[in-house]
């Protein structure tokens, strides 16, 4: 396989083009970034998470760690990190740790880091460890048009010299 059938359909059926990269396979996000020559704040990442039930994506870079506080800050709702049992069923063409950055594809509301808009070029997995879609920023922006941007994520320690700092405002 080299892309998720629902992924392709999803993609035909809004006219978004992309470009399909070979890469050599891959156990996560950091080392596909690595494999295929591609910065990992460009690549998308998908972290399903679970409210009540009800499943959500979001979509970070992989070279960023989801903060579930600043998620439920925002949606003002608690969240936790969905099984591998549920991302089965969720995502039965995709291969375990490779899910799509594309929630709508799969009929999931998606949580966008909002880092991921201002790139010019986003890579997401195709469903499996050896490939990835690149989306042009036009494409990408088009795809995420009904997403909820929201700062969710920040950089993983020891990847970048300045400090990522943010509190949710005090009451009062």
């Amino acid at each position: 396989m080299s892309i998720s059938p629902i992924l392709a359909d999803y993609l035909g059926r809004k006219q978004i083009s992309y470009e399909v990269l070979k890469h050599a396979q891959t156990s996560n996000s950091m080392a596909t970034a690595r494999e295929a020559h591609v910065p990992p704040e460009k690549l998308a990442k998908a972290v399903i998470v679970k409210q009540d039930g009800c499943y959500a994506m979001c979509v970070i870079p992989a070279s960023n760690k989801l903060i579930l506080e600043w998620l439920e800050y925002g949606r003002q709702h608690e969240y936790e990190i969905a099984d591998e049992q549920d991302l089965r069923a969720l995502f039965p063409d995709c291969n375990e740790g490779a899910i799509p950055g594309l929630g709508q594809a799969f009929k999931l509301d998606v949580i966008v880091d909002s880092a991921l808009l201002d790139n010019l070029d986003i890579y997401i997995e195709a469903g499996d460890h050896s490939h990835l879609l690149h989306l042009s920023h036009r494409d990408f922006r088009e795809v995420m048009k009904n997403a909820w941007p929201a700062p969710i994520s920040c950089q993983r320690s020891g990847q970048s010299d300045k400090p990522y700092l943010w509190a949710p405002p005090e009451d009062g």
